[in-house]
């Protein structure tokens, strides 16, 4: 690649970036309105608000998210089992189902218990269950895939919890900024024409 490209890509990106800069209200534009300045100065308190707020908030978060999650895997990863377990009972009152189900712990023990769900169940199929305290389960125990989602979800709710509102202020302030310049505008111009050219 040539200097002479390299520079005129260069002045591109210095035109974009002027051009950007400009739109934001970052010159010494004589040209604007006193509005213009408050819009600016208010979007940038809000972007300082949320830069500074939000990072703590989400840390904090993510954190308690992904502590509970890795407590959750380690007790149940310790606390349920997997089982093969037989239907024995299938009660079908209006679509839910609720299926009694029986296996044999390692140590021999004969066991049953009900769980519910929404799937198709017969007496005698054989289900691949998980066993816990608190009953048995069709779902396994927490993978820490799921932590990680949860957590990730939970990091990018509060980013919107701590972004929206006060975006939606700025929109609000916005507006009312650009009913006072389009106010101006027409005053302006009101004045324009009644200005009189010549004798």
């Amino acid at each position: 690649m040539g200097a002479t490209t390299m520079r005129a890509r260069a002045g591109r990106w210095r035109e974009r970036i002027d051009r950007r800069r400009r739109s934001c209200g970052f010159d010494r534009n004589d040209l604007r309105r006193g509005v213009d300045r408050i819009q600016w100065r208010l979007g940038l308190l809000l972007l300082m608000v949320f830069l500074s707020a939000t990072p703590p908030l989400v840390a904090h978060a993510v954190r308690a998210a992904y502590g509970s999650g890795v407590r959750a895997e380690h007790r149940q990863a310790a606390t349920r089992h997997r089982v093969e377990a037989t239907i024995v009972k299938v009660q079908d009152p209006g679509g839910r189902r609720t299926v009694t189900v029986a296996w044999t712990d390692p140590n021999g023990t004969r066991r049953t218990a009900d769980y519910t769900t929404w799937r198709g169940a017969s007496v005698g199929e054989r289900l691949i269950l998980w066993a816990g305290p608190d009953g048995v389960s069709i779902t396994p125990p927490r993978r820490h895939a799921q932590t990680v989602v949860h957590t990730a979800v939970n990091g990018t709710g509060v980013v919107l919890a701590t972004g929206l509102p006060l975006l939606g202020f700025y929109w609000l302030v916005r507006a009312r900024c650009d009913r006072s310049r389009y106010r101006m505008w027409d005053a302006d111009w009101a004045r324009l024409d009644n200005h009189r050219i010549g004798p």
